[in-house]
């Protein structure tokens, strides 16, 4: 018997990807908090006594060792001398949960001005996540931050039920992981999961392009605009010409200038890089627009057919990698391989109701190569990929707020009484 009665107040949902973590309150569309994942940290050893390691500002905290470590959106982008970066966050899951109190903390009391423990928690894990994980992140939310009442669930289920479905295929692009599960009557067919870190071979790709000298263009130097002093307007695919801030270059970290250069690669993909809606046809690329951008050197280029060529490693592997066993496997090869997992009765029902999700989906053309991949196997498939980018970004947010807003779903709340007399067996058996 359930000792909390979760009517009286609204809960909170908190879900944490490798990109950002999404918080706010269930039955509203959209989180009230989106701050990021990765975050900024000064060692002990680099502290000097003054400058920025010693500002009280807001996304500031102390942890373990004195580190100074900064959250949000004041954190890793702002340039800091001798700060590294980290991300508790590993292939979708929580490789450490150091800073995760500090994280969450950061997101509820200063973005959203709310104590937890005043409020039930609903937090989402991935299909992936270890008993451990679960276990850890309950005893977190109990003993840390003291929470009336608890609830893991599946971020696969969530988006099931966002799309207002009850069975899914649910295709889920992150920004390290691809993933492809089904699910059936609200729960996740664990035979048929299949995963890989596709987003991270895409991310590398478009890397190489852009650092890689071509004849029409040099390479992009990816330096941070906190790292420029100053620069000059240039022709497009022109050799940049700018200054660097040499008194910056001694203290940046190599971890930092890592995640900046992966920033700008991420969002020139997002900006340029697109798919063929049909497949690759070197006769149509000819009559694609090119697109062209500008880095933070000055440096700008316009991107043709190759720009498409970053999108297509999401649906087909060329011979030289294909031919590699540790490759991650590309989308129809992870929906092939799922689908063959489950029982045959079951396959018709699960293409029906595709469920498309995740940042990484919004890549330009991709759900309608989907749909054009699909066609080629099965004639009768339906595609559920929401217009609006925050129902796509943030679809097992959402699924989080719709479910821990039902009034029936305040049985399955595990209460502080519960947790203090089961412990954590209590989170296996509730959580399923």
């Amino acid at each position: 018997m359930v000792n909390y009665g979760g009517d009286e107040v609204s809960a909170l949902v908190i879900d944490i990807g490798s990109s950002s973590l999404r918080a706010g309150y269930a039955g509203d569309d959209t989180p009230k908090a989106i701050i990021p994942s990765p975050y900024g940290y000064i060692p002990p050893s680099a502290f000097s006594g003054d400058g920025d390691a010693t500002m009280n500002e807001n996304g500031a905290s102390e942890v373990a060792g004195k580190a100074k470590s900064y959250f949000g959106h004041s954190g890793p982008s702002i340039w800091r001398a001798n700060m590294e970066i980290g991300n508790p966050i590993s292939d979708g899951l929580i490789a450490d949960f150091g800073p995760i109190p500090a994280l969450i903390r950061h997101a509820l009391e200063d973005v959203m001005h709310c104590s937890a423990s005043e409020h039930p928690i609903l937090v989402t894990e991935p299909s992936w996540n270890t008993p451990a994980n679960r276990e850890r992140m309950a005893e977190i939310m109990f003993e840390e931050f003291q929470v009336p009442a608890f609830y893991i669930a599946n971020t696969s289920v969530l988006n099931t039920f966002a799309a207002g479905k009850g069975s899914a295929l649910v295709i889920d692009i992150g920004q390290s992981v691809a993933s492809v599960v089904p699910v059936v009557d609200g729960f996740v067919l664990r035979k048929g999961l299949q995963f890989s870190s596709l987003p991270k071979l895409v991310h590398a790709h478009a890397r190489h392009l852009l650092t890689t000298p071509n004849p029409v263009r040099p390479p992009a130097d990816l330096y941070p605009y906190q790292l420029i002093s100053s620069k000059q307007a240039v022709e497009p695919n022109a050799h940049p010409r700018y200054t660097l801030r040499e008194d910056r270059l001694a203290g940046t970290t190599r971890s930092w200038r890592e995640w900046y250069e992966a920033r700008e690669v991420e969002e020139w993909v997002q900006t340029v890089a697109g798919v063929l809606d049909q497949g690759w046809n070197d006769q149509l690329l000819q009559h694609r627009q090119h697109k062209q951008y500008e880095f933070p050197t000055g440096y700008n280029a316009w991107f043709g057919p190759e720009r498409f060529g970053v999108g297509e490693m999401y649906f087909h592997h060329t011979p030289q990698l294909a031919g590699n066993p540790d490759i991650p496997k590309h989308i129809p090869g992870l929906i092939t391989d799922s689908l063959k997992a489950c029982d045959p009765e079951l396959r018709q029902v699960l293409i029906s109701n595709v469920v498309l999700t995740g940042g990484g989906s919004l890549f330009s053309g991709l759900a309608d190569r989907l749909g054009s991949e699909l066609a080629r196997s099965f004639p009768h498939f339906k595609i559920h990929a929401p217009g609006n980018p925050i129902e796509r970004r943030y679809g097992g947010w959402l699924g989080g707020s719709i479910l821990a807003s039902l009034g029936t779903f305040h049985q399955l709340w595990i209460s502080r009484e519960e947790w203090q007399e089961h412990g954590k067996a209590i989170v296996g058996q509730r959580c399923k």
